[in-house]
């Protein structure tokens, strides 16, 4: 399982500050209910921006009764995609309000975020209305273009994915 850490220094911030930083631990395991964790290590990941590729340290705690482990995710990674939040919008803002972006290789990994947002639609639905924005067409298209300009305004004035694991429980671009 993994919990969403807000971080909004950027990057190389969280490279410089992981040794240092105390990770708030949950009150309760979500498996067995038990309140006492421990770290248990950290792992390495890749997250790719446009402007590179960064190697990062995830920080992992584990629940002492049941032995189940949590990873704190970043709020700028997103869960099973190696590719960075900002860098996901990016290719979807290009895909769904026609801006312009040289995808390169990167067409058909652009397709898939595509594919992996249109099926999200109905939990972007659930948090967006939840949110106050109530009003979207029907239609497909537009529908999908209303959400990610919604989601847009959203995370323009916050910390999108942490506010989006808040109130779902899930990752951004969770297909489950």
């Amino acid at each position: 399982m993994q919990h969403v850490l807000r971080w909004s220094e950027g990057i190389s911030a969280y490279q410089s500050k992981f040794k240092d930083m105390d990770f708030e631990i949950p009150e309760r395991c979500t498996h067995c209910g038990c309140g006492k964790f421990h770290k248990w290590g950290s792992y390495k990941r890749y997250v790719i921006e446009e402007e590179g590729e960064h190697e990062i340290h995830i920080q992992r705690i584990r629940c002492v009764k049941c032995g189940k482990t949590t990873s704190y995710l970043p709020s700028f990674c997103l869960s099973g995609i190696c590719y960075g939040l900002e860098f996901v919008i990016k290719i979807l803002k290009a895909l769904l309000l026609k801006t312009r972006f040289s995808f390169g290789e990167l067409r058909r990994r652009a397709y898939a975020f595509l594919r992996r947002f249109t099926q999200a639609e109905s939990l972007w639905l659930v948090f967006l209305r939840a949110g106050g924005f109530l009003d979207f067409p029907e239609n497909g298209k537009d529908k999908r273009r209303e959400i990610f300009t919604a989601l847009l305004k959203i995370h323009q004035s916050g910390d999108l994915l942490a506010s989006f694991f808040q109130e779902t429980g899930r990752h951004f671009m969770s297909t489950k």
